[in-house]
C-alpha cells in the first residue's frame, strides 16, 4: 500500500496547477486502486483502500460541478471554491448567499436582491471610457438575469461616504433599460 501511495503522490507533484487535466489524473489513481492486490490486506487496509476510492470519485465529481458552473480552471480556484462551499449541493440549495455579481456568473436562484444600482456604484465610478462602461453594462446583464423567479433592484438616495460626508446618488443608468413588467418563462 506505501508503494501505491508514493506512486501516486508522484503523480499528484507532476499536475500542472494551472491547467490541470483532472479527469486523467482521476482515472490514473482509480485504475492504480483497482490494480492494487487487496488479498494480502488486513479488513482495516480494505476499508481504507474502498474510501480512498470513493474519495477520488467524489473529488472527481465536484471538479466536474466546479468545471460546469464556470468557477475557474486552476486548482487555486478550485480549492477556494471548495473553501467556501460552492461544491456542496447542500449548502447552495439552502439559506441565503451573499455574492458580488462576477462570481454569480453561471449561478441562478429564484430570488436575487440587486443592491447598489445607483451611479458611482453600478456601473463604478473609475468605469470612465466606453470598454468600462460596457463591461460594467455586461456585468448588470449577468446580475439581472441571476434571477429564476424574482428580482429585486433598489438604490440608495443618499450614502455616507467614507469621509463622513452623506452624497446624493442617482439610480444607475443601467436601470432604464430594464423590463418594467415580469416576464414569464415556460
Amino acid at each position: 500500500l506505501a508503494q501505491a501511495q508514493a506512486y501516486l503522490l508522484k503523480e499528484i507533484s507532476l499536475l500542472d496547477v494551472e491547467k490541470p487535466n483532472i479527469r486523467k489524473f482521476c482515472t490514473l489513481v482509480k485504475t492504480k486502486l483497482e490494480e492494487y492486490d487487496s488479498s494480502n490486506l488486513s479488513e482495516l487496509e480494505q476499508i481504507e483502500l474502498d474510501i480512498s476510492y470513493q474519495e477520488v470519485e467524489e473529488f472527481q465529481k465536484k471538479w466536474t460541478t466546479f468545471k460546469a458552473k464556470g468557477l475557474g480552471a486552476n486548482l487555486k480556484s478550485f480549492r477556494n471554491a471548495m473553501t467556501l462551499g460552492k461544491l456542496d449541493v447542500a449548502n447552495q440549495e439552502r439559506g441565503l448567499t451573499l455574492s458580488t455579481v462576477h462570481t454569480m456568473k453561471g449561478l441562478e436562484k429564484d430570488i436575487v436582491f440587486l443592491i447598489g444600482m445607483c451611479d458611482g456604484v453600478f456601473p463604478d465610478y473609475r468605469a470612465t471610457n466606453k470598454r468600462d462602461l460596457n463591461e460594467e453594462k455586461n456585468n448588470a446583464f449577468v446580475a439581472v438575469t441571476r434571477a429564476k423567479r424574482w428580482l429585486y433592484v433598489s438604490y440608495p438616495q443618499y450614502r455616507m461616504m467614507p469621509w463622513g460626508s452623506s452624497k446624493y446618488h442617482h439610480i444607475s443608468r443601467f436601470i432604464d433599460s430594464l423590463p418594467t413588467e415580469p416576464m414569464l418563462q415556460n
